[in-house]
């Protein structure tokens, strides 16, 4: 990505594919692509944070890290404008808009005065005062698409209490997980200035040495992803490891203490082609373990010193496949993982993928690995999947924005089981397919917008066809419509019953101009969604005994025949 791939002109199209029913305006699928994509938050963390609206007080985000103990106060400002820039007095508004979180005291003043209801929820759900008061950071973020100019970043060299994403920061720092991965060429490593430790281990040959930060910069496929194509993690953007990363490279009298705060980066290459004493030739290589150190280095290349150094493992492999998986995945082991990766090889999921590809005569493809090659198939990621029937089968759409349970502490509990199939894994999909088309019913916007609501609708209609014979005999067939190919059907009478049933909705929920409900925190209620359910059940049967709405037998009248 370069910065002017984020102009308004060109970027537009791409935030109204991925986001056209989650955000109203350029901005604000702007600042939700920046959360997903840059800031590394998953679409439910992106939703919560978000309060952009009017009398937001300046404020377009909250993100609380319990981990690093930080709180982001996070803004965006986009323009139309492809030649337009960023200069200093925006920055300094925003700055203005942070000392209102310079205590707790003025937090809790802003909590009480702020007329922004999905900003004042943030405050008290986040518990944003009483972590100030216990010792948190607070951190500005600034965002915008297009380049700052030099009136902006001597601004920032100040204001240290924010930082300042532009385009030209952004596009470095973004990753592109399509991109095809591995470097098919010749680098040269620089080792003048070290010594050289050589390893023989039989299966394959390495060194072990450090090398000058800025030789490193110049590997290509660090800001597109192609570079890390074994790395299980990528760059994972804005963390905690990432800041410290790049604080200690801002901080040139610790250069040369460096390799001692900072574990290394692992190199497979295919071959090691000459050596000297300045440099070690080597053709075809990938890092293993290093992306978020490399971007990291990329992102700030202009503060790099030569003092600044990174130990590197070159290993020759010598196109050993089973020997450069193993590498990866032991030296990865050595730090936090997706439990997703690891479950990738299981039985389960292994069996699951082969079962979808054969039901679906190999229409669909069961990703269990992000970056599999399926070109041409309709993707149905293993996460995804979970979700659905983490909503559906176990009946849990409050914890759907838990999304890293999934393939961790609930794994066997929602795949473990003999029911689930690739069948009905494939049936359950494309019903879940028809909920966004659903969403448009619902009369309150954000809360239609919001991420887990689709999860909700699709238990609350799981259970109306649950509670008739006939809907109960639907459920026990999903199998039998899969390998029938009667997926349009079944998904055409869900249909009818999940609008009949946001339609409900809306007369259960109150409008948002009279009485403000907190979706954010009732969606992750299990009282709430259980009894707003049971009123859409009784709402339900009403709508049919007065012949206002299709019954379960109406909705599935062909599968029944």
């Amino acid at each position: 990505m370069e910065a002017k791939d984020l102009r308004h002109s060109e970027f537009s199209n791409v935030l109204e594919k991925h986001y056209s029913g989650r955000a109203s305006d350029f901005s604000k699928r702007f600042l939700k692509w920046f959360l997903e994509n840059i800031f590394r938050l998953d679409e439910f963390a992106a939703d919560d944070a978000c309060v952009d609206a009017k009398h937001d007080k300046g404020v377009d985000a909250i993100y609380v890290d319990d981990v690093s103990e930080v709180v982001y106060v996070i803004q965006a400002k986009t323009k139309t404008s492809d030649k337009a820039e960023l200069g200093d007095t925006e920055l300094k508004d925003f700055y203005g808009t942070l000392v209102q979180f310079g205590s707790a005291e003025k937090i809790e003043e802003l909590e009480k005065e702020t007329k922004n209801e999905r900003l004042r929820q943030a405050i008290t759900r986040n518990e944003v005062s009483e972590k100030v008061a216990a010792g948190y950071d607070v951190q500005g973020v600034f965002i915008t698409n297009v380049p700052a100019n030099d009136d902006a970043y001597n601004y920032i060299e100040k204001a240290e209490v924010i930082d300042l994403h532009d385009a030209t920061e952004i596009a470095a720092d973004y990753v592109d997980l399509d991109v095809d991965g591995g470097i098919s060429e010749r680098f040269d490593f620089d080792v003048s200035d070290s010594d050289v430790i050589e390893y023989d281990a039989g299966g394959a040959s390495a060194r072990i040495f450090l090398a000058s930060a800025l030789n490193l910069t110049k590997m290509k496929g660090i800001s597109d992803g192609a570079l890390f194509e074994q790395n299980v993690r990528l760059s994972l953007g804005n963390t905690k490891v990432n800041k410290s990363i790049k604080a200690s490279i801002r901080e040139k009298k610790e250069h040369g203490n460096f390799p001692l705060y900072h574990n290394g980066i692992n190199v497979l290459c295919r071959e090691i082609l000459e050596e000297s004493d300045q440099t070690i030739s080597v053709e075809d290589y990938v890092v293993v373990n290093g992306a978020q150190s490399l971007t990291s280095l990329l992102s700030e290349r202009a503060k790099i010193t030569d003092d600044l150094k990174i130990l590197v493992k070159l290993i020759e492999v010598k196109g050993d496949v089973s020997l450069s998986q193993k590498i990866t995945r032991n030296s990865n082991n050595q730090n936090a993982i997706k439990a997703r990766d690891m479950k990738s090889n299981h039985n389960l999921q292994q069996r699951l993928k082969a079962e979808v590809s054969k039901v679906s005569d190999g229409n669909f493809a069961y990703e269990i690995k992000q970056g599999e090659s399926n070109k041409g198939k309709e993707i149905i990621s293993n996460e995804a999947a979970g979700l659905v029937l983490l909503a559906a089968d176990l009946e849990q759409p409050w914890s759907c924005h838990q999304k890293y349970k999934v393939m961790d502490d609930l794994h066997s509990e929602i795949f473990g089981r003999p029911g689930v199939t690739g069948a009905r894994i494939l049936a359950l999909w494309e019903c879940f397919q028809e909920i966004p088309t659903v969403l448009d019913e619902l009369e309150n916007k954000p809360f239609a917008n919001y991420a887990l609501t689709k999860y909700f609708i699709f238990f609350a209609v799981i259970q109306i066809i649950k509670d008739s014979s006939e809907g109960a005999h639907i459920l026990k067939s999903l199998d039998e419509f899969s390998k029938n190919d009667q997926l349009d059907e079944l998904a055409a009478g869900f249909a009818i019953l999940a609008r009949n049933a946001a339609i409900d909705l809306n007369a259960e929920l109150a409008p948002e101009e009279d009485d403000y409900f907190d979706y954010k925190s009732d969606l992750k209620s299990p009282k709430w969604c259980r009894a707003m359910s049971a009123k859409l059940l009784a709402q339900h049967k009403k709508d049919v005994r007065r012949d206002k709405a299709d019954s379960v037998a109406d909705a599935f009248d062909e599968l029944l025949e």
